[in-house]
This record gives structure tokens, sequence and C-alpha cells, in this order.
């Protein structure tokens, strides 16, 4: 919800404040269903060893090294500020990165990156007979490694990504076009025709990211020769019998078996009708004694 308050960011206590394009808003703090992924346990370890990298690994003149190249890399703007790194930040900033893309960690600070125009372009998916495949527009040759994220697919009438997850390093281009397909399935699985998906690229060396390149698209119907036809086809059996048991037999139906022109046949369609002979006893025996 929409507060007035002092300027925040983050979590205090059970909410978490952030900025929203009406303002400054408040929300409830939520624990995630499933915060011990692989990915998540991965950059915790990293992070964690990166700390205590930092104080049993690297030496004084070593910190010294990263304190001075830190004070020259200014923070991300957080609600209008940012300042310079520490010597740690910056170590912490640098190697985290690395670590997410498989580098080992580095004792000295690298040079600052210039990075060029990204060859990362557009998102391009089609729905095949093998499925969904995804591929990322690519204009020449790789020169820098490129991350790759991704959303979960959503509602095709989003128009904001929300956060991505790493999906890993972008795969060498074939005819002007790199495959994301295994990258983006093994994370969320196959999206489904009509949903949108989101990913983010960005360029990176020696630990440095130059900004993120968001691109998104709607995923195709099928050709139509692969969509299921539009006829409806009945679950029932077009021989299976639905009247009653004298139909089955061709038997019409009979007059009650009393009825002395009755046609009536013992066992179908009903109590078996009695013969003359058992139903009826003769004249004159029906009060007769024995003997």
């Amino acid at each position: 919800m929409k507060i007035l308050d002092v300027p925040q960011s983050g979590k205090r206590g059970q909410s978490v404040a952030f900025q929203s394009r009406f303002g400054l808003c408040l929300r409830g703090y939520i624990v995630p269903k499933n915060n011990r992924t692989p990915a998540c346990d991965h950059m915790r370890r990293v992070f964690g060893g990166n700390s205590r990298m930092w104080s049993a690994a690297l030496t004084e003149a070593h910190r010294n090294r990263w304190c001075a190249a830190g004070g020259k890399v200014m923070s991300h703007p957080r609600l209008g500020q940012k300042g310079p790194l520490t010597g740690q930040q910056f170590w912490q900033a640098i190697n985290s990165v690395r670590g997410c893309v498989g580098l080992p960690a580095t004792y000295d600070p690298p040079a600052p990156v210039v990075f060029g125009a990204s060859p990362a372009g557009q998102l391009i998916i089609e729905n095949t007979a093998d499925g969904v495949r995804l591929w990322v527009a690519v204009s020449g040759e790789l020169e820098t490694d490129i991350m790759v994220f991704g959303q979960e697919p959503c509602s095709a009438g989003r128009s904001k990504r929300r956060n991505v997850a790493y999906l890993g390093l972008l795969p060498p281009p074939i005819a002007g076009r790199s495959e994301i397909t295994s990258l983006y399935k093994a994370k969320y699985g196959e999206p489904r025709a009509g949903s949108k998906v989101f990913i983010v690229t960005c360029q990176t060396k020696d630990g440095w990211k130059d900004t993120d390149r968001e691109a998104s698209e709607v995923v195709p119907e099928p050709p139509i020769a692969l969509q299921a036809t539009s006829d409806t086809v009945s679950s029932q059996n077009p021989y299976m019998h639905k009247g009653g048991t004298r139909d089955v037999t061709g038997a019409a139906a009979s007059p009650c078996p009393e009825c002395p022109e009755s046609s009536y046949t013992p066992g179908i369609g009903g109590r078996a009708a009695k013969s003359d002979s058992e139903g009826a006893r003769e004249p004159g025996n029906e009060g007769d004694s024995p003997g």
C-alpha cells in the first residue's frame, strides 16, 4: 500500500519498503517457499567464501590495493544516493560475479573495463514440432562473455519484468543466433503458447558487468498441422447399447404372464412365466383327500 513517510527502501522488521510509480509503498515480508535452490546455495557458498578470504587469504598489501581501487568505483544509486565502495565491498562485487560464471577469485583488483555496444539483441521464439525453441539474435562476434538471466513465463499482457534468475553464459552464435533453449528449460521448463518470456543479457569481463539489456517475446501458437482437430470426439463407444435388455435381444415387449395369448419368453425381460402344467391343478383334485 502507498504510505507517506521519509524515503526508505528495503526490509525493516516484517515490512518491506519499495518505490513504485505511485510513490513510496509498503508490503508485508514473505518468506519464499523454496529458498534452498541449487543456484541460491551456490551463490551463498561463493559469498561466504569471499568473506572468509578477505581476512584469511589476502595480505595487508592486497587489501590496501582493493581499498584504493574501491574508492574510485561508485555504488548503484539507491533513493537518489550513491557513494564510493569500500575495499571489501569492491572485492565482494568483483569476485561474486566471477564465482557466478565459474571463474576463480582474483587477489588483485582488475583494471576497469570499457564495454562497447552489446551484440546480443532481440529474443526469438519458435514453436515447432520439436517444441518451443528460444534464440537470442547476435550481431557480430562475441568479444566478451554475456550472462543470460530469465524470468518464469508470465501473462502476455505484462509489460514490465520482475526478478530474473541467472541461466548461464550465452552460447556461441550460429548464423547470427545463439540458442538458449536448454538454458531456459533447465530452469523453468517449456513455456506454453500465449505466455510471455523475459530475458536479460549483460556483458561481463574480469568480474565487471555492463548495463543490463532486456528483451521479451510472446510464445507463438504451434503450426496448424500440429494443433488438435476441432472436431469433438465423443468418449462413448458408438456401438455401446444404451436401451433396455429386450431391445438387445430383439424381443418385443410381452404382456403379463397370466394372459393366455401371451408369447412371453421365459428368462427374458423379467420373471420366467410358469407353464400350464406347473401353475394349475387338475379339476377335482383341489379338495380330494388321500386315499
